[in-house]
C-alpha cells in the first residue's frame, strides 16, 4: 500500500466531493431550469450550490497540492465569490422579485448552512 500523507487523502476527498457537487448541480440545472427560479434539490439547502461545490473543490486542490498557486486560487475564488454573489442576488431580485425574496427567507444560507 502506498504511504500517502493525510493531506493527500483529505484534500483528495474534498476535491472529489466538490467536483461531485458541481457535476450534480450541472445535471440538475440542465434537467430542471426552464427560466423559472429553482428552489428544490440543493437549492433547498443553499442558494448557490455550484459555488459551494467549486469552493470545496479548490480547497481540496490546495490541500493536495500545497503550493503557493493553489492557495492563491482559494483566496482568489473566495474573494470573487464574496463580491459576485451579492451582485448576482441583486440581479435575481430584479428578475424574480417577491418570489426570490420569499426564497431568501426560506433558504437563508448563501453557501454554508448556519455560517454564510
Amino acid at each position: 500500500m502506498l504511504n500517502l500523507s493525510l493531506g493527500v487523502y483529505v484534500g483528495g476527498f474534498l476535491a472529489l466531493i466538490g467536483l461531485l457537487i458541481c457535476i450534480y448541480w450541472y445535471i440538475y440545472w440542465e434537467k430542471n431550469f426552464q427560466g423559472e427560479l429553482l428552489t428544490e434539490g440543493f437549492y433547498s439547502v443553499v442558494r448557490h450550490p455550484f459555488y459551494l461545490g467549486f469552493i470545496i473543490f479548490v480547497i481540496g486542490l490546495a490541500v493536495v497540492l500545497p503550493y503557493y498557486e493553489a492557495r492563491l486560487l482559494v483566496v482568489f475564488t473566495l474573494a470573487v465569490m464574496v463580491v459576485y454573489i451579492p451582485k448576482e442576488e441583486e440581479q435575481l431580485l430584479k428578475e424574480y422579485g417577491e418570489k426570490y425574496t420569499r426564497y431568501m427567507e426560506k433558504v437563508p444560507w448563501r453557501l454554508l448552512p448556519y455560517l454564510y
